[in-house]
């Protein structure tokens, strides 16, 4: 019988084969780390993958980054010319922010880095509410009301959660504001969403097509047919591609 160490033993033995050797060197993984290895200049970056934004777009993008704290961030990258900053500002009066070439030759480490994540670890924080919330607040940034069959609306989110009773959220839209929270509406909800939240998470990256997912059982809808057909349409696309 295989003892559970002899097992981890040769799981290792066979990932380790399958890496072969490692391309980068000690010291250009420890530039790049003395470079950008505070939590918190990837994570501007991956905003800005996006295209560009104002500097209050992305202190929204970021609501745990304090706005002092991402203005010496920005700064910083703007050193390292892997962003530049438009000193025109934008409607809203916030100077607007993009990736240099440099920068957007990051892409591929932070999609690595995200799919290396989601498969050895859960993939949100330790706090699955907390990433829900997140998730769920910048669906409701993105949601384009132009495209909505009507002018107010719910969408209640069911989540299936392995550690536990599922996890409940909604989006609503309602007098030319939109809002976004964990727990149960309080309001009947228009389309309900019953979806796992790895899903959901490759849904608003691109990282799959809606109706795959509605095919393979992946994500369900409770409402109106041609709603849920249409519900992929209602955000602004953040594909990871």
């Amino acid at each position: 019988m295989t003892t559970i160490a002899e097992q981890f033993t040769r799981e290792h033995d066979e990932l380790a084969n399958a890496a072969g050797s490692l391309r980068a060197d000690y010291w250009s993984i420890s530039q790049g780390l003395r470079l950008l290895g505070d939590r918190w200049s990837l994570l501007i970056v991956r905003e800005l993958l996006g295209g560009e934004m104002g500097f209050n777009d992305m202190s929204r993008a970021l609501p745990d980054l304090s706005r002092t704290l991402l203005s010496q961030r920005l700064k910083r990258l703007v050193q390292l010319q892997l962003v530049i900053r438009n000193d025109e500002t934008g409607p809203r009066g916030s100077r607007r922010y993009r990736l240099t070439p440099i920068g957007y030759g990051l892409r591929q480490t932070l999609e690595s880095l995200g799919l290396w994540a989601s498969q050895w670890q859960a993939p949100f924080e330790n706090d699955l509410r907390a990433g829900l919330g997140t998730l769920l607040e910048h669906m409701g940034r993105s949601l384009m009301t132009d495209s909505l069959p009507r002018k107010s609306m719910v969408l209640a989110f069911e989540f299936d959660n392995a550690r536990g009773a599922p996890l409940q959220g909604w989006i609503c839209r309602e007098n030319s504001r939109t809002t976004s929270s964990i727990g149960r509406s309080e309001r009947i909800p228009d389309l309900q969403i019953h979806v796992a939240p790895r899903v959901l998470y490759d849904l608003w990256w691109g990282l799959r097509r809606c109706e795959d997912a509605r095919q393979l059982g992946s994500i369900g809808f409770v409402g109106p047919e041609e709603w849920a057909a249409g519900f992929s349409g209602w955000f602004t696309p953040r594909a990871a591609s």
